[in-house]
C-alpha cells in the first residue's frame, strides 16, 4: 500500500468523524430551539437510557474485529464477524430486557417529575428497548469496513446512519409532529439501519463458512470486555468533574462548567479517526513482531495530528474570550465565568495528539487500557473534590487536566514496555516541540492585537481576523522550517477538494 493510498484513506475517515461530530452537535442546538424545557427533559431521559443501554451492550465486542481480522485468514472473517454480531444480539436483548424491568424504577429516579410524565416516560421505554435490540447489532459494520479495507464505504457508512439519526429527531420536530414522535423516528432509523447494514456487509465481506473454531466466544469475551467497560468508565470519566461541581454549587455555576468544561468536537475526533484507520495496521506489525515499522508508522501518524491539532488548540485557548460568547450567549445569558475551564479543558487536547488505546490492542492489552481508564478515573476524583472546594470550577478543571496528564505518563510508560523502549520515545517529541514553539510564537501578536487594539470590531470580527492571522502565518511559517511537507500540503488540498471521497486510493 502506498503512502498516498494510506493518506486517502485516514483522510476519508476523518473527514466522516468530523462531519459526524458537527451531525451529532447540530442535533442539540437544533432540538433545545424547537421544544420546551418540559419536553427536553422527558425526551433527554429517555434518550439517556437509549445511550447507556448501547454503551453497555456493546462491552467492546466491535473493537475485537480490527484485532482478529488480522489473525485469522480472509474465509474466516465471515464467520467471526456472524460470531460478533449473535453475540451483540444477545447483549443487546440482555439490555433490552434491563429496560423493561426498570420501568417500575423511573418513579423512584425522577421524583421531580409530574406522574403524568413519568407514565408517559415508562409507555415510551419498550420502544427503547427494541431500538437497542435493532440497532447494537449493527455496530461492528464499520469496525469490519476500516478492517478489510474498505475506509471510503466506512466514511459513507458513517455520514449515512448519522444522517438518518438526525433526520429521525429532527425532522419530526420540524415538521410539528408531537416530541415523542421522534422516538418513533429512531424505531424508523434503527430498522432500516439494521437491514441495510446485513445487506452492506453480505455484499463485502469475503466467503466462507458461517462458523469458526479458530476463535472461540471465551476468547473474545476476554479480550472485549475490558475494553468495554473501559468504554464505560471513560464514559464516566467524562461526567465526573461535572457532579463534582453540581455537588458542591448551585444550577447557575454549575451551567458554566457545562459550557467551559468542553473540547472543540472537532479537535477531539481527529486521533481517535486516525486510530481506527491504522490499528489494523499495527495489529499487522505487533503479530509480525516488526516493532521498529509499528514505531516509524506510530510516530508519522502523530507528527500528522500534531501539525494540525496542537496550532487549533492554541489558537482556541488564545481566543476563548470570543468563541464562548458566540457559541453559547445567543440567548443572553453570561458565560463568562466558563472561559477559563474552556481554555483548560481544550489544553487537554495538547496530550491527545494519538489514540493511546489503538497501541495497547494492538498487542493485544485491552486490560492494560481498562487499567488506564480506572487510574484515571481514581485520579480525577483525588484531585477535583479538593481542588474544587479550593478554588471553584476554575480548580475542577485544573485538575482534570492534571489527572489526564499524570495518566499519559503512565500511558507512555505501557506502550513503551510493549515496544521496549523508554516512554519518552514514545511520542516523536523533537517534531512535538516544534510545533507546539511555532504555534505559541505565532499566539503571542494575535493576543496583543486582540486584547490591545481590536476595540473597533465586532466580537465575531475579531475571531474572523484573529484566526485567519494565525492560520495564514502558521501555513507560511510551518512550510518554511519544514514543519509542513509537500505531503502535507497536498492532503490539505485534497481535503478542500474532498479528492479522497471521488479520486482513486
Amino acid at each position: 500500500m502506498t503512502k498516498d493510498s494510506l493518506a486517502s484513506k485516514v483522510s476519508v475517515v476523518v473527514f466522516s468523524r468530523i462531519l459526524t461530530a458537527i451531525i451529532d452537535w447540530s442535533v442539540l442546538v437544533i432540538v433545545v430551539n424547537l421544544i420546551t424545557d418540559t419536553e427536553l427533559g422527558i425526551l433527554s431521559f429517555l434518550l439517556v437510557v437509549y445511550e447507556i443501554a448501547k454503551n453497555i451492550a456493546t462491552l467492546g465486542f466491535p473493537e475485537s474485529i480490527f484485532y482478529y481480522f488480522e489473525k485469522l485468514a480472509k474465509n474466516l472473517r465471515k464467520a467471526f464477524a456472524i460470531q460478533t454480531t449473535v453475540i451483540l444480539f444477545i447483549t443487546a436483548s440482555i439490555a433490552a430486557i434491563g429496560i423493561l424491568a426498570g420501568e417500575w424504577l423511573v418513579p423512584y429516579f425522577l421524583t421531580e417529575f409530574t406522574p403524568e410524565n413519568v407514565q408517559i416516560i415508562q409507555e415510551y421505554l419498550p420502544f427503547i428497548a427494541l431500538i437497542v435490540v435493532l440497532e447494537v447489532p449493527t455496530w461492528p459494520v464499520h469496525n469490519i469496513l476500516l478492517a478489510i479495507g474498505r475506509q471510503r464505504e466506512a466514511g459513507w457508512y458513517q455520514i449515512i446512519t448519522s444522517i438518518f439519526s438526525f433526520s429521525a429527531i429532527v425532522v419530526p420536530l420540524w415538521l410539528g409532529y408531537p416530541f415523542l414522535d421522534v422516538i418513533y423516528g429512531l424505531l424508523i432509523y434503527a430498522t432500516i439501519r439494521f437491514i441495510g447494514s446485513f445487506i452492506w456487509v453480505s455484499l463485502v465481506i469475503p466467503k466462507g463458512p458461517i462458523r469458526t473454531r479458530e476463535v472461540s466466544i471465551k476468547e473474545q469475551v476476554e479480550f472485549s470486555v475490558p475494553l468495554g467497560i473501559s468504554s464505560l468508565v471513560s464514559q464516566f470519566n467524562k461526567n465526573i468533574d461535572k457532579l463534582v461541581v453540581l455537588w458542591f454549587f448551585s444550577e447557575t455555576v454549575a451551567a458554566n462548567y457545562q459550557v467551559g468544561a468542553n473540547e472543540i468536537p472537532i479537535l477531539r475526533v481527529i486521533p481517535f479517526a486516525v486510530g481506527s484507520v491504522l490499528i489494523s495496521r499495527y495489529v499487522n506489525f505487533s503479530l509480525s513482531n516488526k516493532k521498529e515499522e509499528l514505531l516509524s508508522l506510530w510516530h508519522r501518524s502523530i507528527e500528522k495530528v500534531a501539525a494540525l491539532i496542537i496550532p487549533l488548540v492554541i489558537l482556541s485557548v488564545v481566543l476563548a474570550e470570543e468563541i464562548v460568547p458566540i457559541l453559547y450567549e445567543g440567548g443572553g445569558v453570561d458565560y463568562s465565568r466558563a472561559i477559563i475551564p474552556f481554555q483548560i479543558y481544550n489544553l487537554i487536547i495538547l496530550i491527545r495528539v494519538a489514540h493511546y488505546g489503538s497501541m495497547l490492542q494492538a498487542f493485544g492489552d485491552t486490560k492494560g487500557v481498562l487499567r488506564l481508564s480506572v487510574t484515571l478515573l481514581l485520579l480525577n476524583l483525588v484531585l477535583s473534590i479538593p481542588a474544587t472546594y479550593l478554588f471553584g470550577i476554575v480548580g475542577t478543571a485544573a485538575a482534570t487536566f492534571v489527572a489526564n496528564f499524570i495518566n499519559w505518563y503512565f500511558t507512555l510508560k505501557k506502550i513503551g514496555g510493549h515496544l521496549q523502549i523508554p516512554f519518552y520515545k514514545v511520542l516523536p517529541l523533537i517534531k512535538y516541540f516544534r510545533i507546539l514553539f511555532l504555534s505559541l510564537i505565532i499566539a503571542i501578536p494575535v493576543f496583543y492585537w486582540k486584547e490591545n487594539t481590536s476595540s473597533g470590531f465586532e466580537t465575531y470580527e475579531v475571531l474572523l481576523i484573529s484566526s485567519t492571522a494565525f492560520i495564514v502565518v502558521y501555513l507560511c511559517l510551518g512550510t518554511v522550517f519544514r514543519i509542513l511537507s509537500k505531503s502535507d500540503w497536498k492532503l490539505f488540498f485534497n481535503a478542500i477538494t474532498l479528492k479522497f471521497f471521488w479520486g482513486k486510493y
